[in-house]
């Protein structure tokens, strides 16, 4: 399942991201745009514009969209999983920043490119080989599972 978020939503897109997703995002698109890459990647919309929802081809459920209601993030990766089915589990499998795909690398390969402390206490590192970006599991990680973890609980 591949998405596409509107200029709106770009706080929920890393979190679908870190979910594993494929979700492009640019914030600077234009709704033409937008429906036009949707309809030819097979992507799902998530809009908070209730003018896109007007548009002929999601009117018509050509191409299918998830307009996102709620303000506060919790609540709108709960509505995403709800009407899409996604399981939202931190699966760190696509960059954050640019949706390209994680790779594991050797940790001498992360040494000059982590601070040396990063370095000296991790042993797993990930590269997004797109953007050079690197990934470990520093004191983020954890709040992150516990993010994800929260979000299981009905109550939350």
């Amino acid at each position: 399942m591949k998405f596409i978020a509107d200029v709106m939503l770009g706080r929920l897109t890393k979190y679908i991201r870190m979910a594993g997703y494929d979700v492009a995002y640019m914030n600077n698109i234009k709704d033409d745009l937008i429906i036009e890459i949707a309809k030819k990647e097979d992507r799902i919309i998530l809009t908070r514009d209730r003018l896109m929802l007007e548009r002929k081809d999601i009117k018509n459920q050509i191409i299918k969209s998830v307009f996102i209601k709620y303000d506060h993030l919790p609540m709108q990766l709960k509505q995403v999983k709800y009407e899409t089915g996604i399981n939202l589990e931190p699966l760190f499998k696509r960059c954050i920043k640019c949706n390209a795909e994680l790779e594991e690398i050797k940790k001498e390969n992360a040494q000059s490119k982590v601070p040396p402390y990063v370095y000296s206490t991790q042993n797993y590192f990930l590269l997004c080989k797109s953007c050079g970006k690197i990934y470990w599991r520093g004191t983020h990680y954890k709040n992150i599972y516990e993010f994800f973890n929260k979000l299981k609980d009905p109550g939350s």
